[in-house]
């Protein structure tokens, strides 16, 4: 397998496993744009992953979305994207 189908696949699993936190199919988390940003404190010890939906994405998709903060985004734990067992 190359390094491109393993980035692919990766990436494949973490959408797979962000659509399941969410509550969402992950057809729908197709059609959104999103960032994802670690946070962290001043020490460099992270306390979060934040994800920020774009303005443009489809409202109705997001209304299923519970706990999304301005409408557009959600704190989610660190072992979000763990691999599951």
């Amino acid at each position: 397998m190359s390094n491109r189908q393993l980035e692919e696949n990766a990436e494949q699993l973490r959408n797979e496993l962000l659509a399941e936190e969410l509550g969402i199919p992950i057809e729908e988390l197709e059609q959104l744009e999103w960032t994802e940003e670690t946070v962290e404190s001043d020490k460099g010890m992270p306390y979060h992953t934040l994800i920020e939906f774009s303005a443009g994405s489809p409202k109705e998709i997001l209304d299923k979305i519970s706990g999304l903060e301005n409408g557009r985004s959600i704190r989610l734990s660190l072992n979000t994207f763990d691999e599951p067992e």
